[in-house]
């Protein structure tokens, strides 16, 4: 089967593409637990300011108690702060892994893209050098002899397409 062949345009996008599905999935997979425990910190941050604003105004002896029932919860909120933050450094672990293989990837892309480029570049030098500019211009030249009404023709319409073409717009 023959192998159809992309533009650079069509593999950047399907770079793009994969980049984004693989990012959603990065975010899907390992930024959910991260949100969830820093919720779970945020409400254990909650209970404390709570129990301390409990206190506040009682006896004494209520307040020694509200002091420890925000300590555990505070100690609740760092257990829970120290999770996310290990959980996030798995993530950016990840992601970083992830976004190397793409550069690795698209990387190899452009360089195949480049030595396609070379091969292209050098074939079509390689034609323009065969090419003898006298002969085809003595073959121009005695177009326009043999034929001057459908020179002047071609001139014309040539000198308004480039007209078109290059007259400034608004």
């Amino acid at each position: 089967m023959t192998e159809k062949k992309k533009t650079v345009d069509e593999a950047i996008e399907e770079v793009a593409q994969a980049a984004e599905v693989e990012a959603e999935a990065v975010e899907e997979k390992e930024l959910t637990p991260v949100k969830e425990k820093l919720a779970k910190a945020q409400e254990a941050m909650d209970k404390a300011r709570s129990a301390m604003q409990e206190s506040y105004g009682k006896a004494r002896d209520r307040s020694k108690e509200a002091a420890e029932k925000a300590k555990v919860y505070l100690e609740e909120a760092k257990k829970y702060l120290a999770e996310a933050r290990e959980r996030a450094s798995a993530a950016t672990a990840k992601t970083r892994e992830k976004a190397e293989a793409m550069y690795a990837r698209t990387k190899e892309q452009y360089d195949a893209l480049a030595a396609r480029s070379r091969d292209m570049y050098g074939k079509v030098k390689a034609r323009v050098a065969e090419v003898d500019v006298k002969e085809k211009r003595d073959q121009v030249i005695a177009y326009v002899q043999e034929n001057p009404g459908k020179s002047v023709l071609i001139a014309l319409g040539v000198g308004f397409l480039v007209g078109f073409v290059t007259r400034p717009r608004d």
